[in-house]
C-alpha cells in the first residue's frame, strides 16, 4: 500500500513549516536579539550534539570556541542594522568539545511592525569539505615539488 495519499490533504501552515524546518539536514536555529535560542531544529542536534531541551533558553554563544569571543557582538551587531550575513565561514565547538567549521546564513527576524526582534540562523557543517580541500592542496603541493625536482634532474 502506497504511504502518499493521492488526494491532495491539507496541512496548516504551522505544521508544514515545523516539518520542512526538522527535516532538513542542515541547523535551523532562532534567537533573540540577546543571543537567546528560541527554537533548535533536529539538524541541530545532529550538528551540534545538543539536543533542543538543553539549548533552548541558553545563549548561541554556548557553541563560540574560546578563540572567537567577538563574533557574535559583530554578528548581533550587522543583524540590528537590518543586513543579513551570508555563507560566512567559522568554527562552532559542539557538545563533545570536538571544533567544527561551519557555514553560516543569519537572517534578521521582524515582528509585525517591521521591527528586528531576532535572527534565524542556517549553520552547515563544512568540516569534512574543508578537510577535502586542505588534503587536495597537500597533493597539489607535492605534485609541483615532485614536478620540479624531475625538472632539475
Amino acid at each position: 500500500m502506497n504511504p502518499v495519499s493521492p488526494k491532495s490533504t491539507f496541512i496548516p501552515a504551522d505544521l508544514l513549516y515545523e516539518a520542512i524546518v526538522d527535516s532538513s539536514d542542515e541547523a535551523i536555529v532562532s534567537k533573540d536579539l540577546h543571543s537567546t535560542i528560541m527554537s533548535w531544529n533536529k539538524g541541530a542536534e545532529r550538528i551540534f550534539g545538543y539536543s533542543a531541551e538543553e539549548m533552548i533558553g541558553e545563549s548561541i554563544i554556548k557553541l563560540l570556541p574560546p578563540d572567537r569571543p567577538n563574533e557574535e557582538a559583530q554578528i548581533l551587531a550587522r543583524l540590528q542594522r537590518g543586513e543579513r550575513v551570508e555563507h560566512f565561514e567559522t568554527r562552532r565547538q559542539r557538545k563533545d568539545g570536538r571544533v567544527i567549521h561551519v557555514s553560516l546564513t543569519i537572517s534578521p527576524i521582524r515582528n509585525s511592525e517591521g521591527v528586528i526582534v531576532g535572527a534565524s540562523k542556517i549553520a552547515r557543517d563544512i568540516t569534512e569539505q574543508k578537510a577535502a580541500l586542505r588534503k587536495l592542496a597537500e597533493t597539489h603541493e607535492q605534485l609541483q615539488r615532485a614536478d620540479r625536482v624531475k625538472r632539475n634532474s
